[in-house]
């Protein structure tokens, strides 16, 4: 008689173990996911604008990677922005 090995389970024991292990796959992605949307949204609010939607015009000012044509600084998040005729953004204060 011969000891039963591991090729000698049943497919639902299989099954099972394959089940376990796609669910801990899921649970890593969605945890990954996760720490992207947290690492994007602090980069964004570390480094200030991405947009600014202007009173009235109903225009959009994209200044990402762009810094004041005043003192030559990044924008921070929460400053109150003046907008030149040309589309250039500089700190009010």
């Amino acid at each position: 008689m011969t000891s039963p090995g591991i090729y000698d389970l049943p497919l639902n024991i299989y099954v099972i173990i394959l089940g376990i292990g796609l669910f801990i796959f899921m649970l890593s992605m969605i945890f990954c996911c996760y720490l992207f949307r947290l690492r994007r949204q602090n980069q964004r609010d570390q480094y200030g604008y991405n947009e600014v939607v202007l009173k009235g015009a109903g225009k959009k000012l994209s200044l990402l990677g762009q810094m004041c044509a005043v003192c030559l600084e990044e924008f921070k998040a929460k400053e109150e922005l003046g907008v030149c005729p040309c589309s250039h953004a500089f700190h009010k204060k």
